[in-house]
């Protein structure tokens, strides 16, 4: 039976704390819903980023006869947060709406009370 069973190896994850507690900070700050749209967005992108770069760790291909070795890898971060980017500008995948209610949640509460 051990045979059969697959065996999912996943890199450790890397938190982008210093970057939430930013943004957690920022949400008590807000006060324009243009604001609360660009830190959904923001966020959005975070997480996008970091799920496709998870994707990518089993598929480097750089040091393959058609990759672009040391420099494909240097350089490959930067194209996943351009993918990230360009998902969450075309309508990303609903995080930013669901941070965006949270933020009006927060924002709500703290105003009723008397903050």
């Amino acid at each position: 039976m051990d045979r059969l069973t697959p065996t999912l190896s996943l890199p450790p994850v890397q938190t982008q704390s210093a970057s939430v507690e930013v943004l957690g900070a920022r949400v008590r700050s807000l006060k324009s819903n243009d604001e609360m749209d660009r830190t959904a967005r923001e966020f959005e992108r975070m997480a996008l980023a970091q799920m496709l770069s998870l994707m990518e760790t089993d598929t480097d291909m750089s040091d393959s006869m058609f990759g672009g070795g040391a420099a494909e890898r240097a350089f490959k971060p930067f194209l996943t947060e351009e993918y990230a980017r360009g998902f969450s500008e075309q309508g990303g995948i609903g995080i930013a709406q669901a941070v965006k209610r949270e933020m009006l949640k927060l924002q709500e509460f703290a105003q009723s009370q008397g903050g």
